[in-house]
């Protein structure tokens, strides 16, 4: 947690750049202010920062590599294993801290996982659980999708819509079926979903997870984000919440979407349809 805490610190007291800039563009600003549920964090763009702080406070390089914070160079230096990334704590099956997820610059970024270390297997560990705990205890819908700016937009039309939905993302990896198993543990419906837009490597991706998802859930949906857009950027857009909401409770089977198979006119949405009650 002194790794996530460093992270946390340096997002907080950047004012300008391209994380905060990025929180900010995509609608999501709320995960700067000090009580944000997200702990949203940012590593530096450099090599030390992070293994000479810890090394501060008393940790020694042993700990630190095994941790997957740091790394050993060619000339024998301890460096960052992560620098220039906006942070995402990763949790394990009983959401104990394990690792960290890196995201990238850009519109549609680079994702990069802390490497595989004792505790931390990155096919086991997600982000956003602890985050929405409340939400999923209430009975939320989960919501999969990829970026964690969505899962975070998401969030906030769930809390707007009456705990309705809370956004779990992947961060460029396939849901596997111990996360699946994780999401399903703390969940109390018998429903999830999972959020398609025009990123067609995640499309695919997203409906790769059907199997895995269906093993735990007796109904796995799927919304369609509009335009081409994101959950994020239609939040942004205008009566934003109104076109987001819409799409969320106009959901139809995730297997519709396999390969092969016609897709019928149908909404079957776990809650209001479209034409029922709005924001």
């Amino acid at each position: 947690m002194a790794a996530a805490r460093f992270y946390r610190r340096e997002l907080l007291r950047a004012n300008v750049g391209w994380p905060v800039e990025q929180v900010r563009e995509r609608g999501v600003g709320e995960v700067l202010q000090i009580d944000s549920s997200w702990r949203i964090g940012y590593a530096p763009d450099s090599f030390t920062l992070l293994t000479d702080h810890l090394r501060e406070k008393g940790f020694d390089f042993r700990t630190l590599i095994r941790a997957g914070l740091s790394e050993w160079t060619n000339e024998g230096t301890a460096v960052d294993v992560f620098r220039d990334r906006l942070m995402l704590l990763a949790r394990d099956e009983r959401l104990d801290p394990v690792g960290f997820v890196g995201v990238g610059p850009g519109v549609k970024p680079e994702y990069s996982a802390s490497p595989t270390t004792l505790i931390h297997r990155p096919s086991n560990a997600l982000v956003g659980i602890e985050e929405q705990l409340d939400m999923l205890t209430e009975g939320a819908f989960v919501v999969v999708v990829n970026d964690p700016l969505d899962a975070v937009a998401i969030e906030n039309l769930g809390r707007l819509a009456g705990e309705r939905w809370a956004g779990i993302p992947m961060c460029g990896s396939q849901l596997s079926s111990a996360q699946a198993k994780t999401l399903y543990r703390y969940t109390v419906t018998d429903t999830v979903i999972v959020a398609l837009d025009g990123d067609q490597e995640w499309r695919r991706t997203a409906i790769a997870s059907h199997p895995d998802l269906s093993y735990f859930y007796k109904r796995v949906r799927a919304v369609e984000i509009p335009d081409g857009l994101s959950a994020a950027s239609l939040l942004k857009t205008e009566n934003g919440p109104q076109r987001l909401y819409d799409a969320m409770v106009s959901t139809r089977p995730l297997a519709d979407y396999k390969p092969g198979r016609q897709q019928l006119p149908e909404f079957d949405s776990p809650g209001p349809s479209p034409t029922g009650p709005s924001l």
